[in-house]
């Protein structure tokens, strides 16, 4: 059993999103029921357990705070399948659980108070839980510090943990290997010109 009290994880996970939402409550059972699955009692302490959330939404948040899977140490990663779910692979095991939301689990009004709204409905009626195998995670994908790094042969910048892409004998990173990326890479400004800004 977690070791804090659900309404302190879920005030703390409050702070850090900003606002109370039903998918704080959501994200916050989520991550309790997976911490008291593997018996984890102190997820602040407990560095094995990684977090695959499959929503930008606030439930990313919560299950960020309460199951202590931050993005920066490697312990968070983020599939934007726009799902309510995340699923929790424990190192020390090696098994992994996905909680995803019932089809018909009940839906918070806005003028509700989601903390109350939840207060009485139990787990089962909430969550589906499935053991899940993670048969492309790589040694790269786990927390510690970067395994492999790589120069891309054509920008010459530094792609960590097996991200780069090869071709033809050649390595590049994702935006030179032809990969759609986020951006559009514009003109290189100089030092001068960051410093005075827009």
């Amino acid at each position: 059993m977690p070791a804090r009290t659900f309404d302190e994880d879920l005030d703390r996970a409050v702070a850090f999103h900003g606002h109370l939402c039903a998918g704080q409550v959501i994200g916050t059972r989520m991550a309790r029921l997976a911490l008291a699955y593997f018996h984890i009692d102190d997820a602040d302490t407990y560095r094995d357990l990684v977090a695959f959330v499959e929503c930008d939404r606030c439930l990313a948040d919560a299950v960020t705070v309460v199951a202590n899977c931050h993005i920066g140490r490697r312990r968070l990663k983020w599939y934007d399948y726009g799902i309510m779910s995340a699923t929790f692979y424990d190192m020390r095991t090696e098994r992994a659980i996905r909680i995803s939301q019932q089809p018909d689990a009940p839906h918070c009004p806005h003028d509700a108070d989601p903390r109350a709204f939840f207060a009485d409905v139990p787990d089962r009626d909430l969550f589906l839980v499935h053991e899940v195998t993670l048969p492309n995670l790589e040694p790269w994908d786990l927390p510690s510090g970067s395994r492999k790094t790589v120069v891309c042969e054509r920008c010459g910048e530094r792609v960590h943990d097996g991200r780069a892409i090869e071709r033809n004998g050649h390595v590049y990173c994702r935006r030179c290997g032809g990969e759609r990326v986020y951006y559009v890479e514009g003109v290189r400004l100089s030092p001068e010109e960051v410093e005075r800004g827009v």
